[in-house]
């Protein structure tokens, strides 16, 4: 059974989920703050993330690559 609205906290950071979404590249379900950090992640990336979908984990950006 999926467990999507039974998470408490943001299974990233913690924090209280009073709004929820799932992570763009794991099955975590996180916050918005969370989510927000995703996206910016993925639109320093080549392909804004497509490739990396579901991944498990969430890429880590070196200042000056994409």
């Amino acid at each position: 059974m999926d467990k999507f609205f039974e998470v408490k906290n943001c299974q990233r950071c913690g924090s209280d989920l009073s709004v929820r979404i799932m992570s763009w590249f794991s099955d975590a379900t996180i916050c918005m703050a969370c989510s927000k950090k995703e996206d910016e992640v993925k639109a320093q990336l080549s392909d804004k993330g497509k490739s990396l979908e579901g991944c498990g984990y969430v890429p880590e950006i070196v200042k000056g690559n994409k």
